[in-house]
Order: structure tokens, then sequence, then C-alpha cells
């Protein structure tokens, strides 16, 4: 069973990434936790009532964090994950705080507050309950906006601990596009999208962008690659189309063909840390461009094998 934590900082944005998870949850009978990170400490902001059942005629008088997570508890409730519960129980935690609340199928989805740095907080969490992919709607950044106050995305990309789902354009029905060229960061992602396959409903395509200078072994891998993730693909249920573009410029290749309403989905680089910060890796292009949804995969060396076996 996948384990999915989606984030919410209370922003109208954050929105989208609560209903793509509450879709991909259901689908998939995911295990699902909510979380969101404030700066500073506890004495930031008035503690909550912990200990007690909290009525949900009160709840709306709850401020900071633990507001921001019943505002998310009440939209996973309104797209039936959640049962409504006449009151919550606020519990302490190491750096934050913690309540549970139970779904429809008698399972339990915990919110978390927590207190720290973003990216750091977050891998304190994935480490801990082993989570397969964050959920997140970050706002869009201006260029100069973004290089003095930072980019959360880039951060996140960089840094993050598991594999990641940006919610932009693209929404739980959306194309999925699937970058492929055949190489071992590529192959990465299959055995996250054979988890995913139930979930989707729409198309699944694949994009090889074909650069000029690419050597033959390497064409011939790409090409093989690409067929036998069609071939899979196909065995499995799902409507494949194969977009195979030539081009330099692969990152602007990939957002064109994406959109605005895909699901554009590859895997990690696999370059030198310090290449990736200066220069900049094909995913952090990507995600710096994209208006669509971005899935970058960070699945471990251990996932490496033959995904192409059997179908979910």
């Amino acid at each position: 069973m996948i384990k999915l934590l989606a984030y919410t900082d209370g922003r109208p944005a954050a929105a989208a990434a609560l209903d793509f998870a509450a879709v991909l949850s259901q689908r998939l009978e995911a295990q699902l936790a909510v979380i969101t990170v404030r700066s500073g400490t506890h004495a930031a902001e008035s503690p909550p009532p912990v200990g007690v059942a909290v009525p949900m005629s009160e709840q709306k008088r709850l401020s900071g964090g633990v507001k921001i997570l019943v505002d998310a508890m009440e939209r996973l409730a309104a797209a039936g994950v959640l049962e409504k519960s006449p009151d919550i129980t606020i519990r302490d935690i190491p750096k934050g705080y913690m309540f549970t609340c139970r779904t429809s199928d008698g399972g339990r989805i915990p919110f978390y507050e927590c207190f720290g740095s973003l990216v750091a907080t977050l891998n304190r969490e994935v480490d801990e309950h082993r989570y397969q992919l964050l959920i997140i709607a970050p706002p869009r950044r201006g260029r100069w906006r973004g290089r003095i106050i930072g980019n959360p995305a880039r951060k996140l990309a960089l840094d993050l601990h598991t594999s990641l789902l940006l919610v932009r354009g693209g929404r739980p029905d959306s194309r999925y596009l699937v970058c492929t060229d055949g190489s071992v960061s590529s192959q990465r992602q299959l055995p996250l999208l054979r988890q995913l396959l139930p979930a989707i409903t729409s198309p699944v395509d694949l994009l090889w962008v074909q650069r000029s200078d690419q050597p033959a072994a390497s064409l011939k891998v790409a090409r093989e690659a690409l067929a036998r993730t069609h071939d899979w693909l196909a065995r499995c249920g799902k409507t494949t189309a194969i977009h195979i573009k030539p081009g330099e410029r692969v990152a602007e290749t990939v957002v064109e063909t994406a959109g605005d309403d895909s699901v554009i989905m590859l895997g990690g680089s696999l370059r030198h840390d310090l290449y990736r910060r200066l220069v900049g890796s094909l995913p952090l292009q990507i995600l710096a461009n994209a208006p669509s949804s971005v899935l970058l995969v960070k699945q471990p060396p251990e996932a490496d094998g033959d995904w192409f076996s059997e179908c979910p």
C-alpha cells in the first residue's frame, strides 16, 4: 500500500494538492497523512487546547497551524475521504501538535502541525513514516522574487527524501506525460508508475526528446525502452501514444508538449550534486517553467528491476 503525505499552508493554491491527494487516496486505497509546517517554535502562536475533545462548533476559533489543518480536514470530508466527526482531540508531539480523523473504511488520517524549516521537517516525517510521495502545491514565484527569498519547489526537488508531486495545471484525470529515454533515472519511474496506474483514468503518453548528438548506442536503448514501456502499458489497459521529438532544448520541448493540463512524470537526475545546484538538472529546468503539474520520482537504487513482468 502506497503512503501519501499531503502538504497544506492554508493558501488557496494548497487546495489543489489536497484535492489531488483525496483522489489518489481513494482510488489507490492509500494511507494518507496531512501536514503543515510553521516557521519558528511553539511560542510563535497561541497553544491549542491539548488532550480535550474540541467540538466542531469551537474548531473555528482555533488559530495558527491547527486551524489550517481543520480547514484541510473539512475539505477532505467534503471529498468523501473522511467521516465528519463531532470533535477532535489535539495531542502534543515533538516539535508540534497532531490530531486524527476516521476514514469511511475505518482507517485514520493523521494531521500534523510541525515547527521548523520546511524541507528538514518534511524529511524528518518522511524518514520516520516512510511516505513514498509528497503532494504539494507551492505558489509560483516570479523570477526575481524566487531568487531573493528562495524557491521551495527547487529546494524540495534537490533535497527531499522521497518522490514529489507539484500540483499546478494538471489534475488527477489529466493526461500523464512520462519522459523516458532509456536512462537509469527514467527507468526508475516505473515502480511508482505501476503503483499509480489504478488511479490513472486518462491516457499515459510517452515522450522522448531526441538530441542530435546522441550516440547510436543511446538511441537504440531509448527506442527499446519506449517500445517495452508502451507494450507494458497496453497490457495494463492504458491508452498510450509515443511522442518522439527532435530537439536540443529538452526542457523546453517537454514543457511545450505537456501544455498546461498534464502531469509530467520524470526521474530524478543522477548528475553530481554540485552540477545540479549550479547548472540545473532537467527536472529543475522543467519545474521552473512548466504550467502543468510535475511528478518527480526519486526512487532509491534498490528500486531498479524489471517492472514489465506484470500489471497492478
